[in-house]
């Protein structure tokens, strides 16, 4: 008598829940061939692609889907700059609790809540908050430092939240690393500084790529971090659909904005993973 297969039983319901994500994907896609309706309806008229040529075509949306992407890639690189030094003194920390420490703080950052994160950081980064105050109370400054409502509060809160999801992923790839490879370098005479960037990275670039495309794509969603800290005047594609959903109720140009935006990420996403695979094949 033949065993039957456990995961048989799992297809069917499988299929189904991703019938449903497909299905309200796809609505919410085809509604974007129309124009908005009146209130108390969605969209009305015939097929048009009329959304898609404001969202293509307009100054304010060019910029605000060509600043996301630039802007998610940037914030990307500075994170995984921060989190691979954490990674390293996590995984070869001589004094094990200095790396347990370290770990638990970055634990504490992930189960924290974004509005928890996005809220601490406007009291920290506001004209009379803690980093204003340290820095007048040092005398490196005279006049608070303008972090709220643009960029640069913008970025160091993402990179925040992204933190946790670049730590974690590169502490497995340091695992990974040989130490015997780097012990024979240095005792062949190469400094500190060289067996890092010709031995370590090199070994480490696989999971720097993979963990570059995961931040990158969490990135790409930021909608509270720009809402809170950027005061409307940093603003990202998601914000750009909730105004354009909840706001104006324009569903149609909003559906337009998110396919447009899906597929950039897509497509952008492809590029890094292409660039990523160029790169590996060049150092190994």
């Amino acid at each position: 008598m033949q065993r039957s297969d456990p995961t048989r039983f799992l297809i069917t319901p499988a299929l189904i829940v991703g019938l449903f994500i497909v299905s309200a994907y796809g609505y919410f896609a085809f509604s974007s061939l129309f124009l908005k309706g009146l209130p108390g309806t969605q969209f009305v008229g015939e097929l048009t692609l009329e959304n898609y040529r404001r969202v293509l075509f307009t100054g304010s949306n060019q910029y605000v889907l060509l600043s996301t992407l630039w802007a998610s890639l940037v914030i990307s690189l500075i994170t995984i700059a921060i989190a691979v030094p954490m990674a390293m003194v996590i995984v070869r920390a001589k004094r094990q609790w200095v790396g347990n420490i370290i770990m638990l703080a970055i634990a504490v950052t992930f189960l924290s809540g974004s509005v928890t994160r996005a809220y601490s950081w406007l009291i920290l980064l506001g004209n009379k908050g803690l980093v204003n105050l340290g820095l007048s109370g040092l005398g490196i400054v005279d006049a608070p430092i303008r972090f709220l409502y643009n960029w640069t509060g913008v970025g160091i809160a993402i990179s925040h939240y992204l933190l946790p999801f670049a730590a974690f992923t590169l502490i497995g790839a340091v695992r990974n690393l040989n130490p015997s490879v780097e012990e024979a370098a240095r005792s062949l005479g190469a400094g500190r500084a060289t067996v890092f960037w010709r031995i370590t990275m090199p070994m480490l670039l696989p999971g720097l790529m993979v963990t570059l495309v995961l931040v990158y794509s969490v990135a790409l969603a930021s909608f509270l971090f720009p809402m809170l800290l950027g005061g409307g005047k940093v603003r990202m594609i998601a914000n750009q659909i909730y105004d354009r959903m909840f706001v104006e109720y324009d569903i149609p140009y909003a559906a337009a904005t998110a396919v447009v935006f899906l597929i950039s990420a897509f497509v952008s996403i492809w590029l890094i993973s292409f660039v990523a695979k160029k790169v590996e094949k060049a150092v190994s």
